[in-house]
C-alpha cells in the first residue's frame, strides 16, 4: 500500500510545481519511472508491464528536462501560465 500512496504523492508533487517549475516536475518524472521499474520487478511476481509505464514516465521526464532546459525557454513558460491566471 505505501508504494501507491508514494507513487500518488510524487505525482501529486510534480503537478502542483509544473506551472512554476518545469524542470522539477522533469526530475520527478524520472523519479516516477524508476520507482515504477523497480516496485514492476520487485512486487508483481511476473507482471513487468510496469516496467513500460516505468520508461514513459522516464522519456517524458527526459523530454521535459531537454524543453525546458534554457532559460528563455522556461521564462516563456511561467509567462504563459501566469498571464492564464
Amino acid at each position: 500500500m505505501w508504494p501507491f500512496l508514494l507513487w500518488i504523492a510524487i505525482l501529486a508533487v510534480a503537478g502542483l510545481v509544473y506551472p512554476r517549475q518545469p524542470r522539477t516536475t522533469a526530475a520527478l518524472f524520472v523519479v516516477l519511472g524508476t520507482l515504477s521499474i523497480i516496485l514492476a520487478f520487485t512486487h508483481n511476481a511476473g507482471n513487468h508491464l510496469g516496467a513500460a509505464a516505468g520508461v514513459f514516465w522516464i522519456v517524458l521526464g527526459i523530454w521535459y528536462l531537454v524543453k525546458y532546459r534554457t532559460p528563455d525557454a522556461r521564462a516563456k513558460h511561467v509567462e504563459y501560465w501566469t498571464a492564464n491566471a
